[in-house]
């Protein structure tokens, strides 16, 4: 191989990682089932938490498969069987808040590492909540107004797509009683976060910059 084109490989390498560090997250939200959910692009193969293992009751956190549930200060979260088969919950258990002085607003998701995806079945919103996912440095990544469900039983599925969340927040009202079932979230994922893929990325283009005046092209 000639000096200019080992150059040209180095180029080609550094511009392929910078470009693949401005991928852009993405939202999920769409009426399925839970077969379906697990085949939608992005979260295929991922792993699904049912919250069918758990005892009934009340939890200040809660981890499961490798990602912990956790409400906001001082309050709580619910999992059982409480409207089991309505509003977009499935098998025998959800997890959901209450009308209660300690129901959540906030619940936020961590995961055991990094993840590229994850979504849940949503269902009985009659306020807005938001969705949003984080790095590991806890710098926002994309945020999703969910949709109001009420009472709807069609298969309401939202989430969000990235390679580098590392956690989540759903944000909204202890007033408003939400379902979430069948949390699918992909393998903790390897690839790198953006911004060390574009530090990675500059580090190669400076590389073949000094191998290209030690070549002299």
């Amino acid at each position: 191989m000639s000096k200019r084109s080992v150059f040209s490989v180095l180029v080609a390498v550094a511009i392929s990682i910078a470009a693949s560090s401005l991928v852009q997250a993405s939202t999920i939200y769409v009426q399925t089932t839970p077969l379906g959910a697990t085949m939608i692009p992005g979260l295929v193969g991922s792993t699904v938490i049912d919250f069918e293992s758990p005892a009934a009751g009340t939890y200040s956190t809660l981890t499961l498969s490798g990602v912990t549930f956790t409400p906001d200060s001082g309050n709580l979260m619910w999992v059982d069987g409480t409207y089991v088969g309505d509003y977009n919950t499935f098998g025998r258990q959800s997890l959901h808040n209450n009308y209660d002085p300690q129901s959540f607003n906030t619940l936020t998701f961590n995961f055991n590492g990094t993840t590229s995806g994850f979504g849940f079945f949503w269902g009985a919103s009659d306020d807005q909540w938001t969705l949003t996912a984080y790095d590991s440095s806890h710098n926002p990544i994309e945020s999703f107004l969910l949709p109001i469900t009420h009472g709807s039983n069609a298969g309401d599925f939202v989430g969000l797509l990235d390679p580098g969340i590392a956690s989540a927040t759903l944000s909204g009202t202890g007033g408003d009683y939400i379902f979430i079932d069948n949390f699918e979230f992909n393998p903790t994922s390897s690839t790198p976060e953006p911004g060390s893929l574009l530090l990675l990325g500059s580090g190669i283009v400076g590389i073949a910059g000094v191998f290209r005046r030690k070549l002299g092209l």
